[in-house]
């Protein structure tokens, strides 16, 4: 949905009387939960304004605007979206706009641009629009066969032609072409291409009304953009600074032998970025160019996960996934690109699995054997997410080693939220009510895009399975999680009493091996027969699933008015015998856990007084 819409004329009497730039910071607070920063406000100001002249001039004015509308199951937004019919056709027509207040570039690499000497590599204006014309087509059934519904197009209103040379040498078609001051008659030309200036207000609101009400198709789960990216080569439309990450490592791909200084590429992002998106779409890419190279992880969960389902009996595609402590053997620059997906979890070195970083200090930094092993390794990692004490995966530390072998290094940040609804306010919300940001807590309820995503506090943990059951579609998938603070012990689990109890409610963790009654832990978050049993942070880690439960245990617990961590309640051997990064190590696992869901959320505490600020806050 958009921030603001209104008929053209009506949006350019609110801009030039400077009240529209107003309205949309307002609508933004209550929509993302956070504050617009200066040029955010300074583009609404001024871009807007110009956008909105142009349409006067084209004689448009009677068309309807969306203004900074959110990209389908996303967070992302176009800046505008002009609503009309096409005047050849009849047909509904709309224009997706990309407005920049640039007026000069730094430099132009590959299609990728540096507005300054510092800044951070981003896309080419007219693909950044493209983009979004190819996201939306595909994520919109009603719009995926007729592409022409569709136009894109970029204006940088402060740029002439001059100013901005190195980017006019660039494809240009109908979902992406790019104007400058210079190019006003063009503009208004291509714009009175695509939009009848003969139709009413009512007419094109008509046509806005039925672009809002095309419903999206859900989004794509990460087994079946796994499968699509690697086995069958079809990409998922990748959009923003996703497919900006994806771009350079493309690029540097292409030229791996062409000498030139090693450079390590670092995507971060928070939960549900894109950040596995990009890895899978990139290992689907080495085939066609007759390149090899692995995805690796610190999870066994996600990489047995990815070997078993992708192609039981392609042992080619089972052995492009590895973990990060498999490359320390490797010859210098041996492989063509590594990608180690959810790289905040690298440890300072290799040990083996289940160590718990007791052999910490001995051998190599594994980011030092990473980058040491490919000609282009890529990290991509939230730090946000790292759950034990041992895991050094940082922009700084990545950083800080690169340096020391002598590479350039590229850091590219994601926006967007793609799961949880597509809400960003609702991962920002996570954040305080964790106290991760420093920011106080608000009720979700209260927020104007609390529709977009379900938050519910239950009374126990039947209810909170009640409370999926009724929710979850044959087609859809729901979990139940709870924080590490019951044992997992080994041995014959149908000996035994169940290992979770909470009154006269029992269930078992995910198994540790497969048996009658469940899947091996590693496949729990994507076995059907997984949701008899109760994931933790290490099996749900890297997965999501439609709905999610999330249990509180006693080792983070509201008291006042704050979080008090109690490491003694943890049975996590990972993290509860270092007190000093316990109340991080513990938040960030809840934080996790909470940010699994793609359409809702249901959360219960074992403790009351934190059941109550649960209460509070669901609203």
């Amino acid at each position: 949905m958009p921030l603001v819409q209104d008929r053209a004329a009506s949006l350019l009497e609110e801009s030039l009387a400077e009240k529209l730039h107003s309205r949309l910071e307002e609508a933004y607070r209550s929509t993302h939960f956070r504050s617009v920063g200066k040029p955010e406000l300074e583009s609404w100001r001024h871009s807007s304004k110009a956008l909105l002249k142009v349409l006067k001039k084209a004689g448009l004015g009677e068309c309807q605007v969306l203004l900074e509308h959110a990209l389908p199951r996303s967070s992302l937004r176009v800046d505008a979206i002009v609503c009309g019919h096409h005047p050849a056709s009849g047909r509904p027509s709309y224009v997706f706009v990309e407005l920049k207040q640039w007026s000069s570039v730094h430099s132009v690499q590959g299609g990728l641009v540096q507005q300054h000497a510092r800044d951070e590599l981003r896309q080419h204006p007219s693909d950044q629009v493209r983009g979004y014309c190819h996201y939306v087509q595909h994520a919109v059934p009603a719009l995926a066969e007729e592409k022409e519904l569709i136009g894109g197009l970029a204006y940088l209103h402060n740029a002439s032609r001059r100013d901005v040379e190195a980017l006019l040498d660039h494809p240009e078609d109908h979902w992406g072409r790019l104007y400058t001051r210079d190019d006003e008659s063009e503009l208004l030309t291509q714009l009175q291409r695509l939009l009848d200036s003969r139709r009413s207000h009512e007419e094109n609101a008509g046509s806005a009304r039925r672009f809002l009400s095309h419903r999206a198709r859900p989004s794509a789960r990460l087994l079946e953009i796994a499968r699509d990216s690697v086995l069958n080569r079809t990409l998922l439309p990748l959009v923003d600074q996703q497919q900006t990450a994806y771009q350079l490592v493309e690029d540097k791909l292409v030229r791996v032998n062409e000498g030139s200084r090693k450079k390590v590429v670092v995507v971060v992002g928070g939960p549900g970025s894109g950040k596995s998106a990009i890895a899978l779409s990139l290992l689907g890419r080495l085939d066609e160019l007759g390149l090899n190279g692995y995805h690796s992880t610190g999870s066994k969960a996600f990489t047995k996960t990815m070997r078993r389902y992708l192609d039981p009996g392609e042992r080619r595609v089972a052995d492009m996934f590895k973990y990060n402590n498999e490359f320390g053997a490797d010859k210098i620059h041996e492989l063509e690109i590594i990608i180690s997906d959810e790289a905040q979890r690298l440890r300072q070195a290799s040990t083996r699995s289940g160590s718990y970083g007791r052999n910490a200090e001995q051998g190599e930094p594994q980011i030092k054997e990473l980058i040491s092993a490919a000609r282009v390794p890529v990290f991509l990692l939230d730090e946000n997410q790292r759950v034990r004490t041992y895991e050094v995966g940082t922009v700084a530390e990545i950083t800080r080693i690169a340096k020391q072998l002598d590479c350039e290094v590229d850091v590219i940040n994601l926006r967007g939220q793609f799961r949880c609804g597509g809400s960003d306010a609702y991962d920002r919300w996570v954040d305080c009510l964790l106290g991760v940001a420093d920011e106080s807590p608000v009720k979700w309820s209260s927020l104007a895009s609390a529709d977009r995503f379900q938050v519910h506090v239950a009374g126990d943990p039947h209810e909170m399975e009640a409370w999926i059951r009724a929710r979850k579609s044959p087609e859809e998938t729901g979990r139940m999680t709870a924080g590490f603070c019951w044992d997992w012990p080994w041995g014959d689990r149908r000996a035994r009493r169940p290992d979770i109890r909470i009154g006269d409610w029992e269930r078992y963790w995910n198994y540790r091996r497969a048996n009658q009654f469940g899947p091996d832990h590693d496949y729990w978050a994507t076995d059907k027969r997984g949701v008899s049993q109760v994931g933790c942070i290490y099996t749900a880690q890297g997965f999501e699933y439609d709905w999610a439960g999330v249990i509180f245990g006693e080792d983070l617990v509201w008291r006042g008015h704050r979080w008090v961590p109690q490491p003694e309640k943890s049975f996590d051997p990972g993290v509860r015998g270092n007190r000093s990064s316990f109340p991080v190590l513990a938040r960030n696992a809840y934080r996790v856990l909470l940010t699994r869901g793609m359409r809702g959320v249901t959360m219960f505490s074992v403790d009351d007084e934190t059941q109550e600020h649960l209460r509070h806050l669901a609203g």
